[in-house]
């Protein structure tokens, strides 16, 4: 007897898809990916406004360090022997004492305001003339409004940086 042979059938592999997908398919998908662009721009707005306020406590902190610096300089050049207690005319006065044969440097440079990047300082002028403070210019709130040093006591709950003013007058003992 002879054998018969039947054909051998290939196997059967699911047909492919075409890549299209049902519309409430691609409804879900967009829908997702819009819920995650809005989270990621959340997010990113909230990087960015902690960015700025870690720089904006920055420039106060930088702002109390210079205005330190300033009040010490007027501080040595009121004090300095043979200087009388007068206060410097002009912050000029502070990289170069003119009342000396001798330089005398009370301050290396004229440092910029922190806050606005310039050398704009307004001046506090001393009650028998000269320069007995600076303070910067710059209307902007404080992050920083209590827990000063004690020759910054003065600056709490103070509205605006501009208030922060940085004087030395003779005969005060607080030192910054």
């Amino acid at each position: 007897m002879s054998k018969v042979v039947r054909p051998v059938k290939p196997p059967t592999v699911p047909a492919m898809r075409t890549g299209k997908a049902s519309r409430h398919q691609a409804g879900l998908a967009y829908f997702w990916l819009m819920g995650i662009l809005v989270v990621m721009s959340v997010m990113t707005g909230r990087a960015v406004e902690i960015s700025a306020t870690q720089a904006e406590r920055q420039r106060e902190a930088d702002l109390l360090y210079v205005g330190n610096v300033y009040r010490q300089a007027i501080r040595h050049y009121v004090e300095m022997p043979g200087a009388n207690g007068q206060y410097p005319s002009r912050l000029e006065d502070l990289l170069m004492d003119p009342r000396f044969l001798q330089p005398v440097r009370h301050l290396r440079q004229i440092y910029p305001d922190p806050e606005t990047g310039q050398r704009d300082w307004a001046v506090v002028g001393a009650p028998g003339g000269g320069i007995m403070g600076v303070h910067s210019i710059s209307t902007r709130k404080p992050h920083k409004l209590a827990d000063f040093s004690e020759a910054d006591a003065n600056f709490n709950e103070k509205q605006t940086l501009a208030e922060w003013v940085f004087t030395y007058q003779a005969g005060t003992t607080k030192k910054p």
